[in-house]
């Protein structure tokens, strides 16, 4: 045989580096209506609702972005986890937008904080090009997959402090994050040189975390002023030291973050699939679908 026949016979590498397969569940929540939900503190409910206003229009951009390349996509497998994950993140931002208008309900000002979230990413797709955006999306990606990991790491802590719908919206979009967690990263990858790959998702990561974190702190201000603590260093103190003591959730993800700067980084190299298929035995899934097929 031919070095040209060896050659078009050799096997051609994934362009996907999930070690995780996955589907897109089409779930549906009750949450939202309760006014403090995470152990009756408005405070730690108001950080988790602040996140959930970024997530309706958040959700939209990711597959947006990710649309624009799908088509330069030549692996099957690739293909596949994309129509998986824009199904997923389809379902988020329908949840998380039944949720945000149940909140919105109870006196808090939703619509305004949304609106905030939605003219930043109008202004991402302004200025930056299709690929640049789509760097945002894998940056953004890693936040989510990273806080995702935390949350279904100190899943009983939140068990035991949030009320059971709010604690199945979460930990089903947890699980779906880490899940989806590499998708739009190896679609990037795909569609870039090695260098360009590199600079665009270390440039993301550091917008991303000066615009996600001051969007984040401007939610959470406006929401705990409609229960008069925007000025109390109490409250202010309290998250403090539920982000960064107990449970610490930004603390401990302090070296996931930092990995990201790692030339050779991927998603899959925290291999985390055993929170997945805790949360998994938890809702019998591996059963129904045995049961199914």
């Amino acid at each position: 045989m031919s070095a040209a026949q060896q050659a078009a016979t050799a096997p051609v590498a994934s362009q996907s580096g999930s070690r995780l397969s996955f589907k897109t569940r089409n779930r549906h929540f009750a949450a939202g209506n309760e006014r403090h939900w995470y152990n009756g503190d408005p405070v730690i409910t108001a950080y988790f609702n602040a996140l959930s206003a970024m997530f309706p229009d958040g959700e939209r951009f990711f597959c947006d972005t990710v649309r624009k390349q799908k088509h330069k996509i030549g692996d099957p497998k690739l293909q596949d986890e994309i129509r998986e994950f824009l199904g997923q993140e389809a379902i988020h931002s329908r949840e998380h937008q039944l949720y945000n208008d149940r909140i919105a309900e109870l006196g808090y000002p939703m619509r305004k904080i949304e609106a905030r979230s939605a003219r930043m990413l109008a202004l991402a797709k302004k200025v930056l090009p299709p690929r640049a955006q789509l760097g945002q999306t894998v940056a953004l990606e890693h936040f989510t997959a990273i806080l995702a990991d935390q949350l279904l790491t100190d899943r009983e802590i939140f068990r035991d402090q949030a009320t059971p719908e709010e604690y199945e919206l979460w930990m089903w979009h947890a699980v779906e994050e880490t899940e989806h967690k590499a998708v739009a990263f190896d679609v990037l990858k795909a569609v870039s040189s090695k260098p360009a790959f590199y600079l665009n998702r270390v440039r993301a990561l550091l917008m991303t975390t000066l615009f996600f974190n001051a969007n984040l702190f401007m939610h959470i201000r406006d929401l705990l002023k409609t229960d008069g603590l925007h000025w109390s260093p109490r409250a202010w103190g309290r998250l403090f030291a539920y982000l960064w003591v107990r449970p610490g959730s930004l603390r401990k993800a302090i070296p996931a973050y930092l990995d990201w700067f790692r030339p050779g980084f991927h998603p899959w190299d925290h291999d985390n699939r055993d929170l997945v298929a805790a949360w998994k035995q938890e809702h019998n899934e591996a059963q129904i679908a045995a049961s199914a097929a």
